[in-house]
């Protein structure tokens, strides 16, 4: 669980950078790149959560089979 909210920490932090990046790009094309980055991270952030979320809701499960 450890490593996947670490994981989580450093996409969040991605996601920041990247749209600063975006923000900051003269180019379009360079805009619509990072847009596009940004866009994809945010899925997987998305993914990440309810995966640490579905370990949350096990992880009770498991100690009240002991």
């Amino acid at each position: 669980m450890k490593d996947m909210l670490e994981h989580l920490a450093m996409l969040r932090e991605q996601i920041v950078k990247c749209e600063r990046l975006r923000n900051t790009a003269r180019s379009q094309i360079k805009r619509a790149a990072f847009e596009r980055v940004v866009a994809h991270y945010k899925v997987l952030a998305g993914e990440l959560e309810r995966a640490i979320e579905q370990e949350r809701k096990k992880a009770p499960k498991r100690e009240a089979k002991r």
